[in-house]
């Protein structure tokens, strides 16, 4: 089984949809999927956001995340974020892992597909 990885550094759907839609490719196809948000995208993980987004032509971003965490994805979100934005862990979904850049370099190592977005 291949790994897929993704970074999303921002919060414009520019950022998240593009990384949903290739993530959920990649899960669709039997890949494991890791997404890493940096602290540049956190409040994309707050409760309701991801369900928010709705863009023209796409699915809605909630289905995309539902399909990649069906298929055993996982969504991490950099741990710095606690320090950098002054935030809590429970600021955020419950449906994420607070993990340092380090665990998500170990995770992904091999990775056949890696995108920053």
């Amino acid at each position: 089984m291949a790994k897929a990885a993704f970074v999303v550094n921002g919060t414009e759907n520019k950022n998240i949809i593009p990384a949903l839609v290739l993530g959920s490719s990649a899960a669709a196809s039997g890949d494991t999927v890791y997404m890493f948000f940096t602290p540049g995208a956190a409040d994309l993980l707050k409760p309701g956001r991801i369900e928010e987004i709705k863009p023209k032509g796409y699915p809605p971003a909630i289905e995309l995340w539902n399909g990649i965490k069906s298929l055993g994805g996982k969504f991490y979100l950099c741990e710095l974020v606690l320090e950098v934005k002054d935030m809590k862990k429970e600021d955020f979904r419950t449906d994420i892992e607070l993990v340092g850049a380090t665990t998500f370099i170990t995770d992904i190592q091999e990775a056949q597909t890696t995108f920053s977005f």
